[in-house]
């Protein structure tokens, strides 16, 4: 099986330059191939409807003309009527058989061009009627037809009436003997025969549509519709119906003038839509029963050229698409092959590989961009090397920091939380151990600790010696930084459980570390000269928190913290130590020892703690005797925390103590 072809695969790439570049070509062809089709639609449309129209005026004017010629057939029979010598005799006799029979033999010479025959005295007395509809005088549409021929100048009138509920178109002229003695009224059926008499003349359907308004209707009521005469099937019969049922009497069949509507409508017949247009034959709007002869063409003739006109013009449009298509897919390969490449090695440099460099033949743009692409990739080898050399002298942080700034001396000002870390008793263990034993114990130290400061999102500023100056909040401040700093501190000293540990299988001496953290304003920046400088920061701050880390061994804890660090690190459980005035400060500092994290602490220390805090209490109000009662029962001189209280007590109760002692322990050494 062979593989897809790049067009067909450039085709799916969505991402792909190629595919964006036919989409645009799409995205502006389409709306213009678009639009032309639509206009032309819309004019074919306009066109076929305005055919259609054409088609549904010159059906009804013809179907007015062939009714107007059976009118003009019906007088004729009519008018020859009265000249008829047997038909004068007939109705000289008076006798109302002898002129009905006469009547009929008329209407059958007539050849169908009537089809009834009423006579009336010129008073309005009926005398006979072929239809024997039941009235012995004229009244209603009857009467008004006789008065209208009685008014006009020729004597002749005519109009549409509904016979059995049938229309008819009657005529109606005064018999002379010699004098007028008899209107004669002659009608012949708007029927199915009439409807299709007019189809072969306008190949249009013809249709007498018969609206009653429903019993206790209003005006605009809703009309009962029903078909009286037509040419189109029963099944479609039944449509059309079902769409005129809903049309006001009112305003649905004939317009306020009394005329025909003079625009057409669309209804759905079984064998697609019908233009239809109405015209009137009898009733006037608003009033209870109208009549109307429904002229209706199809448009599927029409619609026939229409669609295959369609047809040609959408082949013309995709012809232009996959030609388009074909233009933008090789214009496309001429550029994304070489971008291709370019992305190529892009990826390379990305994944760390800066050498083998791109060729791309010309002197185009995306020649230049090639050029560009190989100079950036020995340059981020350069600045590569010097990040991986930086890397290894500080923390990653702060190599960061340096690379993406402009190098110079100065700083700024930040809020900080500076832990320091020490083991204690470093100088005896160098006096009593090799020093290559020592490198080995430090190093495991000092990537033991550091791996816990940058776990908890620390920076390693440096390293002294044995101790670690690490920073929170600088360069990048986190936004819990002081919280990162406590949780470093008690996870360093669950380092140190599993470093002696090791230490211990290994044969290696065990290590303590003392650790103090404060939280404060310092300077941050590059300290040093132009040639040589180092990122740190700088302040009081930073000294306090050395001096705390250097209190840890008087107070015999593994940390201390201020009371700075622990307003702005919650959730943790602490145990005030003391009020201290360390080296080189005035102000005394509120010293705590951080316990654990909140709801990890056991009951019991918890109790020890509280006890603590009662025997500190009793201190400070130097009630010496509770005091020391307590710190004892906490655990006497076996806890080297209490025995400093212990130790203290006696030689304060030998000492004048000020009014106002504030119960501040001074450090007069680092």
């Amino acid at each position: 099986m062979t593989s897809p072809s790049p067009v067909v695969t450039s085709l799916f790439a969505f991402r792909s330059f190629r595919t964006r570049l036919l989409v645009f070509l799409l995205a502006l062809l389409l709306p213009v191939l678009l639009g032309i089709y639509a206009f032309v639609n819309r004019e074919n449309n306009t066109y076929t409807t305005e055919t259609i129209n054409s088609y549904l005026e010159l059906g009804a004017d013809v179907f007015d003309f062939t009714r107007e010629e059976h009118k003009n057939t019906l007088l004729t029979i009519t008018s020859t009527l009265t000249r008829d010598w047997g038909f004068r005799n007939a109705f000289g006799t008076g006798d109302p058989f002898t002129i009905i029979d006469a009547a009929d033999n008329v209407l059958m010479r007539s050849l169908g061009a009537a089809d009834m025959m009423l006579i009336s005295s010129m008073d309005g007395e009926v005398i006979i009627d072929t239809r024997t509809q039941g009235f012995e005088s004229l009244e209603g549409e009857w009467l008004a037809l006789m008065e209208s021929a009685a008014s006009s100048d020729e004597g002749i009138g005519d109009a549409v009436i509904t016979v059995e509920g049938v229309p008819y178109q009657i005529t109606v002229i005064p018999l002379f003997l010699p004098t007028p003695v008899a209107w004669i009224f002659g009608g012949y059926p708007l029927d199915n025969q009439f409807a299709a008499t007019v189809k072969q003349s306008i190949v249009s359907d013809v249709s007498i549509v018969q609206f009653q308004r429903q019993e206790g209707g209003a005006t605009d009521a809703v009309a009962a519709v029903s078909v009286i005469a037509s040419t189109l099937t029963e099944e479609d019969q039944r449509l059309l119906i079902a769409q005129l049922q809903e049309t006001p009497l009112n305003t649905g069949v004939l317009d306020a003038g009394g005329g025909a509507q003079a625009t057409t409508r669309r209804i759905q017949l079984s064998e697609g839509e019908y233009g239809t247009l109405m015209r009137p034959l009898y009733g006037e709007p608003g009033e209870e029963l109208q009549i109307v002869a429904v002229i209706q063409k199809s448009y599927n003739e029409n619609m026939e050229n229409v669609q295959a006109f369609q047809r040609v013009l959408l082949q013309f449009y995709l012809a232009v698409l996959a030609v388009s298509l074909l233009a933008v897919v090789l214009l496309a390969r001429s550029v994304t092959r070489p971008v291709l490449d370019l992305a190529q090695r892009v990826r390379r440099i990305e994944s760390g590989d800066f050498g083998q460099s791109v060729q791309v033949s010309g002197r185009d743009e995306i020649s230049e961009l090639a050029t560009s692409v190989n100079n950036m990739a020995r340059g981020l080898a350069e600045k590569e090397k010097v990040r991986d050399l930086l890397g290894k002298v500080v923390s990653h942080e702060i190599a960061e920091e340096l690379l993406s700034k402009t190098i110079e001396l100065g700083g700024e000002e930040k809020i900080v939380t500076v832990l320091f870390a020490d083991i204690k008793g470093f100088t005896s263990l160098c006096e009593n151990t090799p020093p290559e034993a020592v490198l080995t114990l430090l190093n495991s130290y000092l990537s033991e600790i550091t791996a816990v400061i940058e776990r908890h999102q620390g920076v390693v500023d440096k390293y002294t010696g044995d101790s670690v100056m690490a920073l929170f909040g600088a360069p990048l401040s986190r936004g819990n930084d002081a919280q990162n700093a406590v949780r470093t501190a008690l996870a360093m000293e669950e380092a140190m459980t599993s470093l002696n540990a090791r230490n211990r299988a290994a044969g290696m001496a065990e290590v303590e570390a003392g650790i103090g953290v404060h939280t404060g304003l310092v300077v941050a920046g590059n300290l040093g000269s132009q040639n040589r400088l180092n990122y740190t920061v700088i302040g009081d701050s930073v000294n306090l928190s050395a001096r705390l880390e250097g209190l840890t061994r008087k107070y015999h804890v593994a940390n201390i913290v201020s009371e700075t660090t622990r307003l702005s690190a919650p959730g943790f459980v602490y145990r005030e130590l003391d009020l201290v005035r360390v080296a080189g400060k005035r102000e005394p500092v509120r010293i705590f020892e951080v316990i654990g994290e909140e709801g990890t602490v056991s009951a019991s220390t918890l109790l020890e703690l509280t006890t603590f805090a009662s025997a500190l209490q009793a201190y400070r109000a130097r009630q010496w005797d509770e005091a020391q009662a307590l710190f004892e029962q906490l655990g006497g001189a076996a806890v080297n925390l209490y025995r400093v209280y212990l130790e203290r007590i006696p030689e304060l109760r030998s000492l004048e103590l000020p009014s106002n002692w504030d119960a501040v322990f001074t450090f007069d050494k680092k």
